[in-house]
This record gives C-alpha cells, structure tokens and sequence, in this order.
C-alpha cells in the first residue's frame, strides 16, 4: 500500500539558518500497511527527506493513497 507522508518544511540543509516557513511537504512511501508507516515515521524521530534529499520535515500526518 503507498502512503503519503505530509508535513510543513521547517529544516532544509544550508549552513546559515534558513527558515522555509509554510512551505507544504509531502513523500510517498510504500509499506504493508498503516501501523508500519507509523512506525517508519517514529523510528526517524518523525522525520522524512524529501526525494531530492535537500530538505527534510516533520510529519504532522500519514494517510493512504487510493
């Protein structure tokens, strides 16, 4: 099943402080099901990077794709 990861950037890698603001974030990921893509997001401290691996940003909810 593909869930999607969404969240509001706040951290993006630069050495000077940069903060995105309401910049609106998401990631599809697979998994066998919710409680597994819940686990996912505890295990990286509720964290995702972005696919581009130049951002990252705190999940504030999970839900599955049709």
């Amino acid at each position: 099943m593909k869930f999607q990861f969404k969240g509001i950037s706040s951290y993006e890698e630069h050495e000077e402080s940069n903060y995105v603001g309401a910049v609106h974030k998401s990631v599809i990921l697979e998994f066998a099901n919710l409680q597994d893509a819940i686990n996912y997001s505890a295990d990286h401290k509720d964290f995702i990077i972005s696919e581009d691996g130049k951002s990252a940003f705190r999940v504030l909810e999970i839900c599955e794709l049709p």
